[in-house]
Order: structure tokens, then sequence, then C-alpha cells
């Protein structure tokens, strides 16, 4: 994308996320949103029309720079090779490349229209060096403790509870709106089977927390990240971190770039 121009994007889902996006996106001169959309309609009625499109066919016709996934695993498996055929798209729900063959169909469909994919670091910091020390990192851990309410729990519970302990690829399998960070964990370090996921609902908790444990050959590290949850899933921080996110991939400059 050249440097000298406004850059389109696109948004999928009008949650938390995707309204966070809309309204940034509009302050800033140089991005602007040229489609939204929503499997739930209603969500998108205070709009201007213009910008809401009924179906996702729609969406090549508003020729974006680059498209914001904020919908959900099921829309990623479903719809990101088909707009990968004509855009570049940065995911969120990044807990879908827990299903196998879903990363090499679309850097298959990638290479064939040379357009990109881009996965989101959320809540978390770090990434950058877990990617790099990847050949000499030997065990990843992550636990994540979070009101019981952000889980969609049908019971009650009275005491801090471990929902689930064991491999990241089931974590995501089974808590497809509130593990992305350990998706993302995964696919920088060392994949979904070896790193060791907790999921810990705790009625007393205010906050989401996410501590991660690394070691390797000659390294040990700890990252700790606390957030206030913005509704029920979403954590303070992430709206913010997918909006620079966006920022960094359209204006890449000449000179200093700090990725």
């Amino acid at each position: 994308m050249a440097n000298d121009q406004i850059k389109r994007i696109g948004i999928i889902g009008y949650g938390t996320i995707g309204s966070y996006l809309v309204r940034k996106i509009g302050l800033e001169k140089d991005l602007s949103v040229v489609f939204v959309y929503d499997v739930l309609k209603e969500k998108l009625s205070a709009l201007p029309p213009s910008l809401v499109i009924p179906s996702l066919e729609e969406a090549p016709e508003r020729k974006p720079d680059l498209v914001v996934e904020a919908a959900g695993q099921a829309w990623v498996k479903q719809h990101a090779a088909s707009f990968l055929e004509f855009t570049d798209l940065l995911i969120v729900s990044v807990g879908a490349f827990a299903e196998r063959g879903l990363q090499e169909r679309l850097e298959t469909v990638g290479e064939a229209h040379r357009t990109r994919y881009y996965i989101s670091h959320g809540a978390i910091i770090g990434l950058d060096g877990v990617r790099d020390g990847r050949e000499i990192i030997e065990r990843v851990e992550i636990t994540t403790v979070r009101p019981q309410e952000g889980y969609g729990l049908q019971e009650r519970i009275s005491k801090r509870t471990i929902l689930y302990e064991g491999p990241t690829r089931k974590a995501c399998e089974l808590f497809p709106h509130n593990v992305n960070v350990h998706a993302s964990l995964a696919l920088h370090g060392l994949g979904f089977d070896r790193t060791h996921s907790t999921v810990i609902a705790d009625p007393e908790s205010k906050v989401m927390k996410h501590r991660i444990e690394i070691k390797g050959r000659g390294l040990e590290w700890h990252i700790d990240v606390e957030s206030k949850p913005l509704g029920e899933r979403t954590g303070a921080y992430v709206p913010e971190s997918i909006f620079q996110t966006v920022k960094r991939i359209c204006f890449q400059k000449f000179g200093m770039n700090l990725i």
C-alpha cells in the first residue's frame, strides 16, 4: 500500500472492538472506514447507512486496503480465505488457527493473490521476543484468570475454579471467545500442542489477568498482564492495541519503524 493516500479500512464485527475502531479511525485524516458488517443488523442502526453493507458479497466493491476481523472464530474459518482474494486482513479471533490446516490454507490463498494476513497480539506484550527466541525456548505456559461472566458459564461458581488445564489447541476449542491471547502466544512460539494453557474463573476477580511463563536454554521470562474488562470479554487495552496495529500496518515509513 502506498504511503501517500488515505487507507481504506473495512470492519467485520461491530462489538466492543469494531465500534472503537470506527470511532478512532474517524479521527484520523489518513484513514477511512469504507464499510462495516455485522451479522446482527440491529447493532449497526446508529451508523450512517452508507457505511453498512448488508452482505459480505458487497465488501470487494468498497475496495478496502485492509479489513479488520472482530467477529469470532467461525467467521475466520468460513470467510478469511475468500477475503484474502481481494484484500489484506487483520485477524483478531486468533483462536481460529487451532483448526488444523487453516494457516496453510490462508497462506496458499495469500501467495496466489499477493495479499497478507496479520495476527493481532491483542491483550499481551512481548510476542516479538517469543517469536525471536522460539528456537531456544523449551516450555511455554499461560494462565488466564477472569470474572466468570466472561466465560458464559451456565451455573454460578462460589470459588476460584480451574476450568481447563492442558494444550492450547483444546482451550481454543472450549473457550473460543476467551483465549485469543493463548492462541497468539502459540502461533509466535511453540505451537498449539506444545503451549500449555490454564483457564480459571474467579468470582472475586474484577480484572482479567494473564500470566505467561517461558523457559529455555539460558532464559526464563515471566510476563504479567492485567486489565479491566470492557463488557464481559474484552480487556481495556485490546481495542487500542488493535487500532495501533492498524496504523502500523498502513503507515510503515522510510527510516525507523518499531516492529
